[in-house]
């Protein structure tokens, strides 16, 4: 179920800082722990600020240019109508493009049925507003395929090495906890890893192909924006001393 009052929130400001240990604690035998290998995490709920809509145009002839004719003129035409919605041409490239032969088997003979072509668009939009009318402009335009759509946000600089900072920063602290319950001392850093993502608090079956397929049967279909969780983790390990 989609979340109805998600839309309504502006960036947030609730803040979530959550730091695990594993007791990975490197022995060797009959000696003291060397190492502490602890895990940090920070987050930030905040509103998305753009979707990523990934769709398939597939053709196929008995030419592989023809097809590719009919797949470029898609194409076009998937360009042109959007440009009607201010979605512009930088904002819409091709991902990925396939050529797969088609063939039947008489009595063990291969028999040549032309190919088929595929091409995968990405389109940015920068207007959620203009999401349901984007899905059905690009359907009616040729799309035949639409794989997801995803909210997303930029996330600031200043954002980033804020979260990167507490999630270290509550790391180190855990491990301080463990090293001194040890009788030890924290030592210099043996290794650091981060990574950042983004997790949409939309429903998980908001990105069926079935609802797709339903927004683009009509443009005043509403889309749900939701929340997005923005995390920093970070992996560190320490020696002790």
């Amino acid at each position: 179920m989609i979340l109805n009052n998600l839309k309504k929130l502006a960036a947030v400001t609730s803040i979530t800082a959550i730091c695990l240990v594993t007791p990975n604690i490197a022995l060797a035998d009959g000696m003291q722990p060397s190492e502490i290998h602890t895990s940090g995490s920070a987050s930030r709920t905040m509103a998305p600020t753009y979707a990523t809509l990934s769709l398939g145009i597939t053709t196929t002839d008995g030419s592989v240019n023809t097809a590719k004719m009919a797949n470029d003129r898609v194409m076009s035409n998937i360009i042109a109508n959007l440009a009607g919605l201010g979605i512009a041409k930088k904002d819409i490239y091709m991902s990925n493009i396939s050529i797969n032969p088609q063939y039947n088997y008489d009595n063990g003979k291969r028999i040549s049925q032309g190919y088929t072509i595929t091409n995968t668009v990405s389109i940015k939009i920068n207007d959620l507003d203009k999401v349901g009318p984007v899905i059905n402009t690009a359907v009616n335009s040729g799309a035949t395929d639409i794989h997801s759509l995803n909210f997303e946000s930029d996330v600031s600089q200043q954002l980033s090495d804020s979260l990167t900072t507490e999630a270290i920063s509550n790391g180190r602290h855990k491990a301080e906890v463990m090293a001194a319950a040890l009788g030890r001392t924290l030592g210099p850093v043996k290794s650091v890893s981060l990574m950042s993502t983004q997790t949409s608090s939309l429903d998980e079956n908001y990105g069926s192909p079935r609802l797709y397929k339903a927004m683009a049967i009509s443009s005043s279909t509403p889309v749900e924006k939701g929340t997005l969780i923005v995390s920093q983790d970070a992996d560190i390990v320490y020696y002790l001393q």
